[in-house]
This record gives structure tokens, sequence and C-alpha cells, in this order.
């Protein structure tokens, strides 16, 4: 087990605050904690569903370590499900796909309608349409996981009483206001791969403005340190922003506007993370939303969705500018790999006793290892 001394320093009185151990971002008994008592608590950002388009499109996904699998029904909802068969757990889906009307297993094709019932258990009972006596077909469909889609955004909770997702989003929808995001139009992803740190490390960057004079210089010339708001938070929300002073080089410039856009929303950029991964930014043309998968602890997954309106998501007259916007995407990201890549090095050394936070800048970062600690400190009774 861990010395729970360790989390208790980053948090200790002083002068200036300290981040989380070297082993919180380094060490598999930390990452299993994170998975049983964080992620299988917690109402878990997990993909797209503008990614499942069709009626019997599937997508695995791995949760708190488990394997799951998102599913779009007959009723072309999205449902999520423990990736395994009923008779001997074998992965059902191992890839992103297609499986028609039934999903069959390969093993000994137990086969499953899109609701998860077992319609077709063949030889079972020893003939091939033979039931076996006592065995019910109802009581052995597969198991469901609760799941929610909020505009493109799949969740899923692993609780077998789970914080209301209406709960959930009432934070995030509070601060948004009248600045609806539910008209933002699908339209670029940019798969980062496998990125060599922590997850955590790619949350707080995500959060965290203090780097950008530093690692990206031609986004400082837009809007300088000094006109940079400070990280704030409140509960399970974090975030942070700025406004406007020129035209923004990460930005399209002259893509459409969401319709009527709230006055002190039209010279604003704004980005905020709910805890634990869901991670975007809101823009007066476009909407960014970036996801983390943990894979282990010192790898993630990163994937970044772009959202335009109208016809910034479409009219060829805007194909330039939407271009100008990716490109400047997975270049900022390129960039922030880079350091956080160093940054997960780093936290293997003896030397790292958790980082000194700025008391101006890095509050938030706090927050966020509190939140992590709470969970990891918590019983399994207490209330997500």
């Amino acid at each position: 087990m861990l010395d729970a001394a360790l989390l208790q320093y980053f948090d200790a009185d002083g002068p200036v605050a300290h981040g989380l151990p070297g082993e919180a971002y380094t060490s598999d008994a930390f990452m299993q904690l994170e998975r049983e008592q964080l992620f299988a608590n917690h109402w878990v950002f997990v993909g797209f569903a503008h990614k499942l388009v069709r009626v019997g499109d599937v997508q695995p996904i791995q949760v708190g370590g488990l394997p799951l699998f998102l599913l779009r029904d007959q009723q072309r909802r999205i449902t999520a499900f423990h990736n395994v068969c009923r008779h001997r757990n074998l992965q059902l889906v191992d890839a992103a796909g297609n499986c028609g009307k039934l999903l069959r297993c390969p093993y000994h094709s137990w086969s499953y309608d899109l609701c998860g019932a077992l319609k077709n258990a063949p030889y079972f009972g020893g003939q091939k349409a033979q039931r076996q006596e006592g065995f019910d077909y109802a009581e052995n469909g597969l198991a469901v996981v609760n799941c929610e889609v909020w505009h493109d955004w799949i969740f899923v909770n692993l609780a077998p009483q789970p914080m209301s997702f209406a709960d959930f989003l009432a934070p995030i929808l509070r601060q948004l206001g009248a600045n609806d995001v539910t008209d933002y139009i699908p339209l670029a992803t940019i798969d980062l791969g496998e990125v060599p740190c922590n997850w955590k490390l790619l949350m707080e960057n995500f959060i965290e403005p203090y780097h950008v004079f530093s690692c990206h210089p031609w986004l400082n010339e837009f809007v300088g340190m000094n006109e940079r708001e400070a990280p704030v938070f409140e509960d399970k929300v974090l975030s942070c922003g700025y406004r406007f002073q020129k035209a923004d080089p990460a930005r399209g410039g002259q893509l459409p506007w969401f319709p009527n856009l709230p006055a002190d929303k039209r010279d604003r950029g704004d980005w905020f993370v709910l805890f634990p991964n869901f991670g975007f930014e809101i823009f007066p043309d476009q909407v960014d939303v970036f996801i983390a998968w943990p894979e282990g602890p010192q790898r993630c997954r990163e994937t970044i969705a772009l959202y335009f309106v109208g016809d910034g998501a479409s009219a060829a007259q805007f194909a330039e500018a939407r271009a100008h916007v990716i490109k400047n995407w997975n270049d900022l990201n390129q960039e922030d790999i880079g350091v956080v890549e160093r940054m997960q090095a780093g936290r293997r050394s003896d030397g790292f006793d958790g980082g000194v936070l700025s008391p101006y800048w890095d509050p938030v970062l706090q927050h966020f290892a509190r939140l992590v600690c709470a969970d990891i400190a918590r019983d399994h009774q207490g209330e997500s």
C-alpha cells in the first residue's frame, strides 16, 4: 500500500503549495486505486457519438481497467455493456466496427441483440436448437453499464447507484449559462495516439495557462501572460480563460460565430475541466473537446474533436479557415506532448518531491490533486 504521508505532503501548510508525489504518476498501485475508487465511481468521459453513426456500430473502451463497449442500438440510442460473453467471458468487441443486427461471440456463436439480450446459444443443451432445462436466456444477457450522452459526448459510470447525470452536469451548465453548445457540428478528430505520460499530467497541462509564454510563444504574442486570467475552480469544475485583444492565430478568423451568442462571450475563449477527465474549450466560432484515456500509470491516449457552427462546418468558402484551425490545434498539442513526456520522466526521479506550485497560477492544480486524493482515500461507501 502507498504511504499516506505521501498524499498528505502536497496539502501541508507552508509558504508554497506542493504537487502530488511522483508515485501518483508512476505507481501501478496508485493506478489501481484510481481504477477502483476514482474511475469506478464517477461519470467518465469515454468517446464521441459521431463515431457511432449507424445502428449496430460498436466501439471497445476501457474504464477503471475493465473492458466495456459502446453500441448504437435500433432506437439509435448509445448504450454501454461489459465487453464479455456470458458463456466463457471472451471479449466480444476487439475493434470498432458494425455488428449488424446481432453481436456474435466467435468462440461458440452465442449471439446477442442490440439491447444485449441473449438470442442464440447453439448446442448449449446438446443439439443445435435444444434448450437446456433451467437455463434462462433472459437472465444471461449482456451486463449493462450506466451510459449517458450530452450533445456529442459519451459518459459511463460503473457505480451500482451513480450520481444522477443531471447533477453531474449541473455545475458545468451553470458556468456555461446562455452559451449553449448544442448547435456545434463535429468536423474533425485529431488522434494523437499514445502519449508516454500519466493521464493526470495531460489534464493538468490542459487547464494550466502558466506554460503558454514558454511552450507556445506564438500564442503568447496574441494574448500575453498579463492578459490571461488565473484559473479558478468550483467543486468539480476547473476553468480558465481570456478576452481577445486581437485576431487569434489559432482560430479560423473568418468562421461563423455561434448564433445568439451572449454579449459577454463574443470576445472570450474559455477552458473547462469537468472532473475527472472531460476537457473542452469554447470560443465564439468553435468548440474543441479533449479526452485522455488512461492505459497505465505512465501512458495514455489523447484525442481532440473539433466542432464548428453552421456553414463554418461545411461551406467551401471556409475550407482554408477550417484547415488552419485543425493544423494549429495539432501543432499546439504536439508541443504539449513533448513537455508532458519530460514531466513524466521527471516524476521517476528520486529528487522529485511534488514540486512547488505558483500561488497565482496553480491553485487549480492543487484542487485537482485534492479531488484525486479524496477518491483515493475514501471507502466504497461514499457517494460520488
